[in-house]
């Protein structure tokens, strides 16, 4: 097996050779690097293939995703467990379909929020939501004087964060379709956070971007740029309340699952939009599940 640390990013030949030898982990691990191009171009082809060679090793988590990205193929719908199954399940997947995401529409022209009816499958929702169950812990927001996250009181929800050594293929798919809708770099986006709202839990009003004024807020946009769009994915409606409230509209919004809703921080001219000051509201009922995606202006630098 592949052990992996953080700060000395894997080899994908040694992920590929580790593959070839019959290592699950290994293979999924480079189907991930390949479908974001970590040191190699980005390479579909062979990220499904060793998402199949994965799930023909037996790892539970690529059959899963390949029964999420190929719902109708027969093999996974049948239960077989051959390579050839999971091959032909790999070869089912509709990249062009996944890569095509739905057309915006415009809700509010100032602060400039779109609405992306559909933007995620509700298979992808539920999938989403099951990787993030068993790790959203307390969520932070930034502190301005160090940069580094805290606790506070105007934040009750749970949250977690997917870097590149837990994304998988799903999340990845959902990354590409914010890259296409919003014409931003793949190099710009944060690492995905999932929130969880319990009953009565909010995240009160707030803006998304960040105040070069303030120490630690000026250092993180130095190493990565300004945060110059928002894109939040509903992955569930069985609850009431939780809109999404701009305060300087009156918009509140929310939408079904799988529906998007995406915003910019960031005025054409670069200035900071203070009209999208907003909160999350408190469910009055059942759990809210969302996606969140920020996008920076820039690649990180160390």
């Amino acid at each position: 097996m592949i052990m992996t640390d953080p700060s000395q990013p894997p080899d994908p030949v040694d992920l590929r050779r580790a593959s070839d030898d019959g290592d699950a982990e290994a293979a999924h691990r480079l189907a991930v690097l390949a479908a974001v191009g970590f040191r190699m171009p980005p390479d579909w082809t062979l990220a499904l293939g060793q998402l199949a060679r994965a799930a023909a090793l037996g790892s539970g988590t690529a059959r899963d995703q390949l029964a999420v990205l190929a719902p109708d193929a027969g093999p996974v719908a049948a239960g077989r467990d051959d390579a050839a199954a999971w091959d032909q399940a790999a070869r089912a997947v509709d990249l062009a379909s996944w890569l095509a995401p739905p057309r915006p529409m415009m809700i509010s022209p100032g602060p400039h929020v779109l609405s992306i009816p559909g933007f995620l499958p509700p298979a992808a929702c539920d999938w989403i939501i099951q990787r993030a169950s068993e790790r959203v812990g307390p969520a932070e927001v930034y502190d301005p004087a160090t940069g580094l996250g805290r606790r506070e009181g105007a934040r009750t929800n749970s949250a977690c964060a997917f870097d590149l050594w837990s994304l998988d293929l799903v999340m990845v798919l959902l990354r590409e379709r914010v890259i296409r809708v919003t014409g931003l770099p793949a190099h710009g986006l944060e690492p995905l956070q999932v929130l969880r709202y319990d009953t009565g839990e909010t995240f009160d009003w707030h803006v998304d971007y960040l105040t070069p004024d303030q120490p630690g807020l000026a250092e993180d946009m130095a190493r990565k740029g300004q945060r110059i769009a928002t894109l939040l994915v509903y992955l569930n409606e069985d609850y009431e309340g939780g809109e999404t409230a701009f305060e300087s509209t009156g918009l509140r919004h929310r939408g079904a699952r799988g529906d998007a809703l995406m915003w910019a921080n960031t005025l054409p001219d670069g200035r900071v939009d203070t009209r999208t000051r907003h909160a999350g509201l408190p469910p009055v009922k059942g759990v809210k599940w969302v996606a969140s995606q920020w996008c920076r202006s820039g690649p990180p630098r160390r």
